[in-house]
């Protein structure tokens, strides 16, 4: 069982702020693709030319996350390659700032990023605030991580409560396919979403908007997201490790052999609820947080990474509204934040183990 209503689902919403930053850039072929350099897809790329095309976008992403702004800020509408706005110009320095600094003083690691500095703002505040209250000082130094309390239960042991409260591994493992219908909300509005899922590794998820439809497909292997009247746009590395997740219908049973390791941090409070933080670990790829309710095992909230050459971006996805779908317990409500936005989704039917047919999962035209 994939992780409810999770990361590859919530692709479709992210697009709203993410692609058409993507559309921007490129509105034709070439498009972006692991095996091109950044400079040979996209124009006037100076600092991040040599990393692979398919990541620029996220990169473009981080920055808007880490400074609070949006894609005009540096660049020109329909021109992006222009540059006549000085933000992108001190953008390429900041860049190679940030690079400079990580190469000398961290072994080339990315331990400094945009938002180290600017938390949110385009302007980074250079002089210490001076709070309303008495600021607590801390007087050591603060430990890179601490041992978990002794009667935390183990990772397995989480994971195994959350198979039996989802149904049992009987029940999960009967699942075939999931045909779910909803609506999204963004920004006040409403617009109906289809959600379906074939095993092993399928999902598509069709937004209808009033002049058409959107669309997010992953078909095993490669990726599209969609827009009215728009052409079809691989997925970035990061949405394809998502949807890759979420088009696995069993993943509740495969969490264990999914990742290299499973550890359990600490107990939180997440909505006046206490829940159990599980980090899961994978070769070469961003770690993925966990949160179970400690009470009934479920999965309440999950916290995921996207690689960029510039620092993760984050997605956190809370979970709630659980119902049975042929001996199944799923999620019928979630939301969806970054640090740019909020998005929610709530399902009004979930169908289980219906005939869904390949053409579904075939790539996005620009006349869906």
């Amino acid at each position: 069982m994939p992780l409810p209503g999770s990361f590859g689902r919530l692709v479709q919403v992210i697009l709203v702020v993410a692609v058409a930053c993507g559309v921007c850039f490129s509105q034709g072929p070439p498009t972006p693709s692991p095996d091109k350099k950044a400079s040979e897809v996209y124009g006037n790329i100076q600092v991040l030319k040599d990393v692979p095309s398919d990541q620029l976008i996220p990169a473009m992403q981080f920055i808007t996350s880490s400074l609070g702004v949006q894609c005009g800020y540096c660049h020109v509408e329909h021109a992006f390659d222009k540059d006549e706005k000085k933000p992108k110009l001190t953008a390429r320095k900041m860049m190679q700032m940030m690079s400079v600094i990580n190469r000398n003083n961290f072994e080339g690691k990315q331990q400094v990023t945009c938002y180290s500095c600017h938390r949110g703002s385009p302007m980074p505040v250079s002089v210490p605030a001076i709070p309303e209250s008495q600021a607590p000082l801390l007087a050591e130094a603060v430990q890179p991580s601490r041992p978990n309390p002794p009667n935390l239960p183990k990772a397995p042991e989480i994971i195994a409560k959350y198979v039996d409260a989802e149904g049992g591994a009987q029940a999960i493992s009967k699942l075939t396919s999931l045909d779910e219908k909803g609506m999204f909300e963004a920004g006040g509005r409403h617009f109906p979403v289809d959600v379906l899922v074939l095993s092993p590794n399928q999902i598509a998820i069709v937004t209808h908007f009033p002049n058409g439809e959107g669309s997010t497909i992953y078909d095993g292997h490669s990726g599209w997201y969609s827009f009215p009247g728009r052409p079809a746009r691989p997925m970035t590395p990061g949405d394809r490790d998502a949807s890759r997740m979420d088009a696995d219908l069993h993943l509740a049973l495969d969490l264990n052999s999914n990742f290299s390791e499973l550890r359990t941090e600490r107990e939180v409070q997440i909505n006046g609820k206490s829940a159990l933080m599980v980090v899961g670990k994978r070769e070469k790829l961003p770690p993925v947080e966990m949160y179970f309710d400690k009470q009934s095992g479920l999965l309440i909230r999950s916290v995921r990474y996207a690689q960029s050459p510039l620092g993760r971006n984050p997605t956190q996805i809370d979970y709630s509204d659980y119902r049975d779908v042929s001996g199944v317990k799923l999620p019928f409500h979630w939301t969806s934040a970054t640090p740019t936005g909020r998005f929610t989704i709530q399902l009004e039917s979930a169908q289980a183990n219906v005939p869904i047919s390949d053409d579904k999962f075939a790539k996005p035209t620009a006349a869906r």
